[in-house]
C-alpha cells in the first residue's frame, strides 16, 4: 500500500474515546482507521482481500513463522486491538489457533466489529475489555503473544516497567514467542527496553526496523536455544513463502543487518 492509494478518503467514522479522537476512512480499495494524526495509519484493510495484511509493520509481526518450527500454534493472545488487521489474519491462516485480543477501549472494540469484520465466537477468538496490564499477569502457557500498543504514537508508561515484561516471559510456554511493535521516544528509551529484556529473557530479542517507518519489531523467543541461525531461517523461506503472502526475504535482509552481533555470538557458540 501507498498514500496515493489512500485517495479519494470518504469519513464514515469520527468519534472520541478514551484515547483521543478516531476516525474510519474508506475509499475504493481500503478501509483504514488513525486517531488525532491522521497521517499515521493504525489499522488497514483491504476491502477487496480483508484477510491481507496491508501495514508493513505488521507484516514484519508475522516473522515469527520464521522462528517457530512447530507451524501449528494453539493460543496466541493480542494485546491492543485496534482495526483487528493481525487477528483477521490469524483467523485466516489458524483457523483452530484459540486467540485472545485485548483493548481498553470499548470503542475500539465496537468499530472494529462494525467496520473491520471482527467477529468474536467465544470458541476460538475472545475480545476482552480489559488493561493489558491486568491481563498479561492471569496468561500463561502460549504460544504467541503480540503487544501492538501505542499511545499518541508513543510507548504507554505500564511497557517501561519490569514487571510488565516479568508477566509478558511468565505468560509464553517453553516453545512461545513475544512479538513486539514499538516507536521508541529515543535512543536511551530502546536501549533500556532492551537491556531490561536481556534481564528478563536472558537474551536480546530479534530486531527489525520497518523501512520508512519508524517502528521496530521486536521477536523474543522465550529461550535462546530455540533461535535458529540465519542459514536454517533462509532455508525455511520457500515453504512459509507457499503458505503466506509475507516478504520473507525482505526480513531476513533487514534481520541480517539489524542483529548483526548477535548472530556473530550465536555462530560463536556453535564452534
Amino acid at each position: 500500500m501507498s498514500v496515493e492509494q489512500l485517495t479519494n478518503p470518504q469519513l464514515l467514522v469520527n468519534q472520541q474515546t478514551v484515547q483521543g479522537e478516531v476516525k474510519v476512512f474508506e475509499n475504493n480499495l481500503f478501509r483504514w482507521l488513525c486517531f488525532d494524526d491522521e497521517q499515521v495509519i493504525q489499522s488497514c484493510m483491504s476491502r477487496k482481500e480483508p484477510t491481507k495484511l496491508i501495514l508493513p509493520y505488521q507484516q514484519f509481526m508475522m516473522m515469527w513463522s520464521l522462528l517457530r518450527v512447530d507451524s501449528s500454534p494453539k493460543q496466541a493472545c493480542l494485546l491492543g486491538l485496534g482495526g483487528g488487521d493481525i487477528v483477521r489474519y490469524l483467523r485466516a491462516y489458524f483457523p483452530l489457533m484459540d486467540v485472545l485480543a485485548v483493548d481498553s477501549d470499548p470503542v475500539i472494540a465496537k468499530l472494529a466489529s462494525k467496520y473491520f469484520s471482527i467477529t468474536p465466537d467465544q470458541k476460538h477468538l475472545i475480545i476482552e475489555i480489559a488493561d493489558a496490564e491486568n491481563v498479561i499477569q492471569k496468561l500463561h502457557n502460549h504460544d504467541l503473544l503480540f503487544i501492538d500498543i501505542m499511545v499518541k504514537n508513543k510507548l504507554p508508561e505500564f511497557l517501561l516497567k519490569t514487571s510488565f515484561w516479568q508477566n509478558c516471559y511468565s505468560s509464553l510456554n517453553e516453545n512461545g514467542i513475544m512479538v513486539v511493535n514499538v516507536i521508541p521516544d529515543s535512543d536511551s528509551e530502546f536501549l533500556n527496553l532492551l537491556k531490561t529484556l536481556r534481564e528478563i529473557f536472558g537474551h536480546l530479542p530479534l530486531c527489525m526496523g520497518v523501512p520508512d517507518h519508524k517502528n521496530i519489531v521486536l521477536l523474543m523467543p522465550l529461550l535462546e536455544t530455540s533461535m535458529l541461525s540465519l542459514s536454517q531461517l533462509k532455508q525455511r523461506i520457500p515453504t512459509l513463502q507457499t503458505q503466506a503472502d509475507l516478504p520473507y526475504e525482505q526480513c531476513i535482509e533487514i534481520l541480517t543487518q539489524d542483529n548483526v552481533q548477535t548472530f556473530a555470538l550465536q555462530k560463536s557458540d556453535n564452534v
